[in-house]
């Protein structure tokens, strides 16, 4: 794997947004994973939208079964943990979900895609793509 994909990200593949599926097609899934917490968001907007998921939820789900589903277990707790820590001493913070994102990227030493750059600037040593 090389590329953690955000829930906006993972929404725009399976719209099939240009740039992101152009990208997608360069690369095997084995290079490709998501993150628990990307599913449970993409999943969750699509039943909260019924046309959506009638267009949608078949080809999430085929995309989901295509690349590896990263849980967030211990490894990626402990580094949300330390990085938690870092970011607040220097007076910064994440949301829950994206120290998440950030600290299951870091885990598995992933580069992260994602549109909001901008808001994984403070992170150390993350890498961060924006495909669009």
């Amino acid at each position: 794997m090389k590329y953690l994909l955000d829930s906006d990200v993972l929404a725009a593949a399976v719209k099939g947004r240009l740039p992101v599926v152009l990208r997608l097609a360069e690369l095997k899934p084995t290079a490709v994973a998501v993150s628990v917490m990307a599913r449970v968001e993409a999943e969750t907007a699509l039943r909260l939208q019924p046309r959506a998921q009638a267009r949608y939820g078949k080809l999430l789900k085929e995309f989901l079964s295509s690349v590896a589903v990263l849980d967030f277990g211990a490894s990626e707790a402990q580094q949300a943990v330390g990085l938690s820590a870092y970011l607040q001493s220097a007076g910064e913070s994440l949301p829950l979900l994206d120290l998440q994102q950030a600290a299951t990227a870091l885990a598995h030493q992933l580069t992260l895609v994602t549109d909001r750059v901008a808001t994984f600037a403070s992170v150390p040593n993350l890498d961060v793509e924006w495909w669009a």
